[in-house]
């Protein structure tokens, strides 16, 4: 396959940091076929190399890709990750053309943060929903912001069994999995409260071939209730 030069390269998938890792060391080694230079091509990848990807019912799989491809459509579905796709756009220019030049993170994840506090303070059963849970997933993949979205989705669950009731439709389960088996001592707590919340009212067959196919397996089924242990399917 022949590439021109310059070129743009979008990996939207778990891991896609590792992809720009490799093309880095590849040009640092000096053993890449590659005709041009760093400058020449721009990657642009919807996660580092340790992060997964969430998924929400409500959105595509692709939010990335589609953010910056259908930016009308997303647009009219969420507002907030086509402005920020924009905002992280606008940058490129000024990066392409001056390698010395400062990235600017972006404060997006901070004024989610910021709004759905605001929601909790204001909102409740009666009201519309929050528009930024679903972003909250994507926060936990910021570490930075990791503690303090789950302890504002902590307040959100605690609000009653129709907070609870939302958590699977924006596709909790597998990456909280994942946060489930941290050894982040700060985090733990926070997480078996949410945990505790989740399991009081979906602790049903689907949630089972969930946890069935993680970390965790029914162990032993005592006086109605299951008892998970960390380990490998049986």
């Amino acid at each position: 396959m022949v590439v021109c030069l310059p070129s743009l390269a979008l990996f939207d998938c778990f891991a896609a940091g590792m992809v720009v890792n490799a093309f880095i060391e590849l040009l640092d080694c000096g053993t890449s076929n590659y005709p041009g230079s760093s400058r020449d091509c721009i990657l642009l990848a919807a996660c580092e190399a340790h992060e997964t990807l969430p998924q929400s019912a409500e959105c595509p799989a692709d939010v990335f890709t589609s953010c910056l491809t259908t930016p009308i459509k997303m647009t009219l579905r969420w507002d907030a990750w086509d402005m920020a796709a924009e905002i992280c756009l606008s940058h490129l220019p000024s990066l392409v053309e001056d390698p010395n030049a400062e990235f600017q993170p972006s404060s997006f994840f901070t004024e989610q943060l910021i709004a759905f506090e605001v929601w909790l303070d204001h909102g409740s059963e009666h009201k519309k929903p929050p528009e930024q849970l679903p972003i909250v997933l994507q926060v936990w993949l910021s570490q930075c912001h990791r503690f303090h979205a789950l302890v504002l989705l902590g307040r959100f669950l605690d609000m009653g069994p129709w907070a609870v009731d939302l958590a699977p439709s924006v596709g909790i389960f597998p990456y909280f999995l994942k946060l489930l088996q941290t050894t982040t001592p700060e985090l733990r707590q926070i997480l078996v409260f949410i945990w505790t919340k989740i399991l009081a009212l979906h602790l049903n067959e689907q949630l089972i071939r969930v946890l069935c196919q993680s970390f965790v397996y029914p162990q032993t089924l005592y006086c109605g209730k299951i008892v998970f242990v960390r380990g490998r399917n049986p």
